[in-house]
């Protein structure tokens, strides 16, 4: 029924394991074909002594140059209805083909896709969940009904019918990487009905080393890619969906990681002339007015080579991973300034100022020399800030703010607000002339100047936050204020907080404690919005009047 093509090279440390998940698939007649190519380990001693036990294992010695010569000699030599791929480091979980086989025998489609996870030592994580959610049984499924399924090109987590893989004379091509989008890519175009499994098929085994092909990228390896990602354009040209789903993948995914390892080599001109002439013949098959949802880092680099800045693109990658915060605030500072100078690359430079240069200062603003980022936020002037605002308000409306007004004091205050926005209230007192709020503030860090602020459309009543010293061992430290009721007319607050040198309220909530109702006698209650993310609000209630008058009132609204 099945056959299980495994490309082995030197996987000595694995590949019993990787035979043993297959062994152990509740399947009906399979084969497992290992096609040994060249190992200089015990990779062949291995197999082939698992082979004298289960003579469904056959062990092929192979001179197959690379992964994918060793395929497709596999397919050749396979005799299943059904055919699969697997990786000689990786796993297969219990039940992964039999799930894949049932759908195919079930609905009659061309080939089926499942779930994945990736693994380490230490950790196992959804590459597919930002994608595609794997959340149930699809049968039946023309490709341009799930583009998104595109975005997955490895070759072991489906399962094709072996009439359809001949038919649609799918092959390998016989490079030493990225052997597999191509393909893949041909597959979902040709198949006219696929099928999704929620089950997790396989399991990819992150090794934590740079042994992978795919993860060397000089300017070879690089153009091998381009050139890859060329021939899957041309192979969704005429399908809408499934072109805007590859262009996604190349500028959002795969393309930014190929173009980030190569810079991050800090290759010569040579080399980048090289992979730039590649670069060109692909975008200009592939869309680019998607490029402004590609995540700000991504989308920074992306706008960088467009305009044919080389140069600094290589200097954004390297100084965006930086360890130094000055470093890093200057990559986004100089990308975002060469991106605003060019306007190659079609896109919103003032959406990457606030998506990318705001979070960065946000994030690092408060660690280097005040002179330091006054000469930058001098430069930063010419950037568009007034033309777009930001979603909501926030640290980054307050950053914005900062930035429009030229204030360097107040772009560090904003970094250091960072540490402790949303101010969380973990207690409430009420008093008969308002409300003790307290709190703990996490970090070792210098606290600015802020204040509560009480607002209903305008600005009502404001009180400046206390913070104690730091006592405990992680260095955090108490906060309180004293909220007043003088002054406020009835009604209910939103309560903000704002930094001494911002006109900008950032939010306040509470730690989901309890708020029950309190007695009439106290001025203010307090509130929490949990359909806003547990916002602090407060009532100003005014006192309950005494005697007759009082009763009468109490009994003329319970009859209304």
């Amino acid at each position: 029924m099945i056959s299980v093509v495994v490309p082995a090279h030197d996987a000595a440390p694995w590949i019993e394991q990787t035979l043993e998940s297959i062994q152990a698939q509740a399947v009906r007649a399979w084969e497992v074909i290992v096609v040994e190519n060249g190992s200089g380990d015990r990779t062949a001693p291995i197999v082939s002594a698992l082979a004298a036990k289960d003579d469904r294992i056959r062990l092929v010695r192979s001179n197959a140059t690379t992964a994918a010569a060793a395929r497709n000699e596999g397919i050749a030599l396979a005799t299943g209805e059904y055919l699969v791929f697997a990786d000689s480091d990786d796993l297969v979980p219990d039940g992964a083909y039999s799930a894949m086989l049932a759908s195919l025998e079930a609905s009659g489609s061309d080939m089926v896709i499942g779930d994945h996870l990736k693994f380490s030592p230490t950790a196992t994580w959804s590459p597919t969940k930002r994608w595609y959610p794997f959340d149930a049984a699809r049968t039946g499924l023309a490709p341009d009904e799930v583009p998104e399924l595109l975005s997955g090109r490895a070759c072991w987590n489906r399962m094709f019918r072996r009439s359809f893989w001949d038919r649609a004379e799918l092959r390998f091509p016989e490079i030493p990487s990225v052997d597999d989008i191509e393909p893949m890519t041909r597959a979902f175009v040709a198949a006219e009905t696929i099928d999704v499994v929620p089950d997790c098929v396989y399991l990819y085994r992150d090794r934590g080393d740079t042994s992978s092909l795919s993860l060397r990228d000089d300017a070879e390896t690089t153009v091998r890619y381009l050139e890859q990602e060329l021939r899957c354009a041309e192979l969704v040209q005429d399908r809408a969906a499934l072109r805007r789903a590859h262009a996604e993948v190349v500028l959002d995914a795969d393309g930014w990681a190929h173009l980030s390892r190569f810079l991050a080599t800090a290759p010569d001109e040579t080399a980048t002339g090289t992979v730039s002439a590649a670069l060109d013949d692909l975008v200009a098959v592939i869309p680019l007015d998607g490029i402004d949802a590609v995540a700000p880092v991504r989308r920074a680099l992306w706008m960088l080579v467009l305009a044919g800045r080389w140069t600094e693109a290589a200097a954004f990658v390297q100084g965006s991973r930086s360890d130094d915060a000055a470093e890093r605030l200057d990559a986004w500072i100089q990308a975002v300034l060469t991106a605003g100078a060019s306007q190659a690359h079609g896109a919103d430079v003032a959406l990457l100022v606030e998506q990318g240069l705001v979070p960065a200062l946000i994030n690092d603003a408060d660690a280097v020399p005040e002179a330091w980022l006054a000469e930058r936020v001098e430069a930063l002037a010419s950037l568009p800030f007034g033309a777009r605002d930001p979603a909501e308000p926030g640290l980054r409306a307050a950053m914005v703010d900062a930035l429009r007004r030229g204030d360097t004091k107040s772009v560090a205050e904003v970094s250091r607000l960072r540490r402790f926005v949303p101010l969380v209230v973990s207690r409430v007192e009420p008093t008969a002339e308002g409300l003790e709020l307290s709190g703990t503030l996490t970090g070792d860090v210098d606290v600015p100047a802020v204040s509560i602020v009480l607002h209903a459309g305008g600005i009502q009543s404001t009180a400046p936050i206390r913070a104690g010293e730091a006592s405990r061992a992680d260095g955090s430290r108490a906060w309180s204020a004293r909220i007043s009721a003088d002054g406020l007319d009835d009604g209910r607050y939103a309560v903000s907080v704002r930094g001494e040198r911002s006109s900008e309220l950032l939010p306040v909530v509470t730690a989901r404690m309890p708020l029950p109702p309190l007695d009439a006698e106290f001025p203010l209650q307090p509130l929490a919005d949990r359909k806003n993310g547990w916002r602090f609000l407060v009532d100003r209630r005014r006192p309950p009047r005494r005697g007759l008058a009082g009763v009468l009132g109490r009994v003329g609204r319970r009859l209304r």
